[in-house]
């Protein structure tokens, strides 16, 4: 009888999971809650906090290209090549039109441009879009006095603005 409940003692310590040591073959339940939170799948649940970070787990709409994204996207790259193209303006003037519609690394970029050095001073036809492979990301080619420009935009969802990532001039240009 000593041997048995040694052994049922160090069961106990080494599982962890058993109140105490008995024959009956149904499992404990601790065994089942435990079960239960292993075999959870699935995004998380809009609302819910990520352990990791502790911040609010919340859920964006997956963009797709449909009419509406595709002239949207068309629209913004126009949009901001056309506040870009004012070579006329102070910098602060350029500046407060050209820097809400750049992201992050665009307006670091950016920052730093000198307006009158821009060769280009008019939008002169509509913006194409070159490629649909990803609907997060947008190249378009918009025509100017200047050449050809392409704008590569981009958004974090679908209800969120494009944004420009870069301003590329004609090639050849300077």
């Amino acid at each position: 009888m000593p041997l048995r409940l040694t052994l049922c003692g160090l069961v106990a310590t080494t599982v962890l999971l058993t109140v105490g040591c008995s024959s009956d073959p149904e499992p404990s339940e601790t065994t089942s809650v435990t079960a239960e939170t292993t075999t959870q799948a699935g995004p998380p649940t809009a609302g819910a906090i990520n352990e990791d970070t502790g911040e609010v787990v919340t859920t964006a709409p997956v963009p797709v290209w449909d009419d509406a994204s595709r002239e949207s996207a068309v629209r913004a790259a126009e949009t901001v090549l056309s506040a870009f193209a004012q070579p006329d303006l102070s910098f602060d003037q350029w500046w407060a039109q050209v820097q809400p519609l750049l992201d992050q690394k665009a307006s670091q970029d950016y920052s730093y441009m000198e307006p009158a050095v821009i060769p280009v001073t008019e939008v002169t036809g509509e913006g194409t879009l070159l490629d649909e492979d990803s609907a997060y990301v947008a190249r378009v080619e918009v025509p100017t006095d200047a050449g050809l420009y392409t704008v590569i935009m981009s958004r974090v969802d679908a209800n969120a603005p494009w944004l420009t990532s870069r301003i590329t001039p004609p090639e050849g240009s300077s």
